[in-house]
């Protein structure tokens, strides 16, 4: 079983990680956010062309129409996002919303369970999911102003806070265990 410490290693080696490419995104936002429409466009086309084959070679399945018209979807949109980045701009941006959003409700539940553990600092993973939902909420607000440049801010906003969080639970020195169900009957 790896030691706390080997853990804690990792922890700030990604910590480190996730701070120096979020200040490169904020660096350069309109290739980060480009750059970003490209990898998930690319990202749907393989999925797309994956549903295809598996869809063909397990013909057994119920819904051979459906499976396909599903990766059709997907290539068809992999394909406007990874050759027309910036006309799918807006389309990335309402997506990455709900990441944050959806994200951020995560990291706040994680927070509030570390602070039922008696994590020393649970208040950094419980902010971190804060700041992810008023950045989900900001980018629906301003979705149609410089989407490019807005994904690729907001990603390396993301990504440093939740560098720094990953720093303050290593320097805490404690990474609460997953908890063990109870053995004793709830009255």
């Amino acid at each position: 079983m790896p030691s706390l410490v080997a853990k804690s290693n990792w922890l700030t080696i990604e910590a480190i990680g996730l701070i120096v490419l979020g200040a490169l995104a904020i660096i350069f936002p309109f290739f980060t956010g480009l750059a970003f429409g490209v990898f998930l466009g690319w990202l749907l086309i393989m999925v797309g062309v994956l549903g295809i084959g598996s869809a063909i070679a397990g013909r057994e399945h119920a819904h051979l129409g459906w499976s396909i018209a599903s990766a059709v979807v997907a290539i068809i949109a992999g394909l406007l996002l990874a050759f027309h980045p910036l006309f799918a701009a807006v389309a990335i941006t309402l997506i990455v919303a709900a990441y944050l959003l959806i994200d951020g409700v995560a990291l706040v539940a994680l927070g509030l369970d570390q602070r039922k553990r008696d994590s020393a600092r649970w208040h950094w993973v419980l902010g971190a999911g804060v700041v992810d939902i008023l950045l989900g909420v900001l980018i629906l607000i301003l979705a149609g102003a410089g989407s490019a440049i807005l994904v690729g801010v907001i990603i390396g906003i993301d990504l440093i806070i939740a560098g720094v969080s990953l720093l303050a639970v290593h320097r805490s020195g404690v990474i609460a265990p997953r908890s063990v169900e109870p053995t004793q009957p709830i009255v």
